[in-house]
């Protein structure tokens, strides 16, 4: 709708409560929000008109300076921000949006009545849920199986369960055609493919361990509530949104972000440490539901 949108909502209805919940870095970043430089795919830490330019050289410095004003402006329109993730909240500080106005409150989740993991001798089985795309780390988590130890490797199973490959660069397509093929051979992958929403904890029952490989910063990434809610520990890049809702050790592991070699060295700890998995698995705390997540935006205006 544009956030025009916003000014047109406050002066239609004036008197309302207006709350805006920022589930990305769209304001921030030019680059569809990713927070990711154009050419070198390195990592932005925090926005700057310098640094936009360099990545979109037909618009200038000024212009980045007037897109940036351009949506503060609109943004006055609101009373009150909400942020899915502490860290996606500082970034939005440090652009400008005072931090008194900026909340956060976690994404809602349906309620379970308890984990729905099965007892299984061995916690050898891994899963990948979500989009496959440059951003979301496919291609990185086939690296990491390459590089583990073949005996180690053939002793576990990593099923992806994702969608759009087939819109990708050819870049993409062919580098995880050249991975994946000789790992589907051996039986230590499984390209399952796109799945329904309602589909998603019935997959999630089959796996032991949920892998969240993204390159980029990512905000709240719902696919780590739904597998704390499935009762999952997450494997997870140890940067951003991620960072902030797997706590290592406790109920999850972290790798060094676009570390292909760190990634494979925490799956083999995953799959060779004995009680690990039940001890991460006890650690899990069930996410905000539905219900709690309304009643603490209903709080914003009582």
């Amino acid at each position: 709708m544009g956030i025009e949108i916003l000014r047109e909502l406050r002066r239609t209805l004036p008197n309302a409560f207006i709350a805006l919940t920022l589930h990305e870095y769209m304001a921030i970043c030019q680059r569809n929000g990713q927070m990711v430089k154009n050419n070198t795919k390195r990592l932005c830490y925090r926005e700057s008109t310098e640094d936009c330019n360099l990545c979109f050289p037909a618009y200038s410095v000024q212009d980045f300076w007037l897109r940036k004003h351009f949506i503060q402006k609109h943004f006055e329109a609101a009373d009150m921000f909400i942020s899915p993730s502490e860290f996606l909240r500082q970034r939005y500080v440090d652009w400008g949006i005072p931090a008194d106005y900026i909340k956060v409150i976690e994404n809602g989740q349906p309620s379970f009545s308890g984990p729905v993991a099965k007892p299984r001798e061995q916690r050898n089985r891994f899963g990948f849920f979500g989009q496959v795309t440059e951003y979301k780390g496919v291609d990185l988590l086939l690296q990491a199986l390459h590089l583990m130890r073949p005996q180690v490797r053939k002793s576990m199973l990593v099923e992806i369960h994702g969608a759009n490959l087939e819109v990708q660069g050819q870049w993409l397509r062919e580098l995880v055609e050249k991975l994946r093929t000789p790992l589907i051979a051996e039986g230590s992958l499984r390209w399952v493919g796109p799945y329904e929403p309602q589909e998603m904890q019935r997959r999630m029952s089959k796996v032991d361990w949920v892998i969240v490989p993204s390159i980029w910063w990512e905000n709240s990434p719902m696919v780590i509530q739904e597998a704390f809610c499935s009762g999952r520990p997450v494997i997870c890049s140890g940067i951003g949104g991620m960072a902030e809702k797997v706590r290592p050790g406790v109920d999850g592991l972290h790798f060094e972000a676009r570390n292909p070699t760190d990634l494979s060295d925490v799956l083999t700890q995953a799959v060779t440490t004995p009680g690990l998995w039940d001890e991460l698995a006890s650690n899990i705390r069930q996410p905000m539901t539905y219900s709690q997540c309304a009643d603490a935006y209903l709080r914003l205006v009582a």
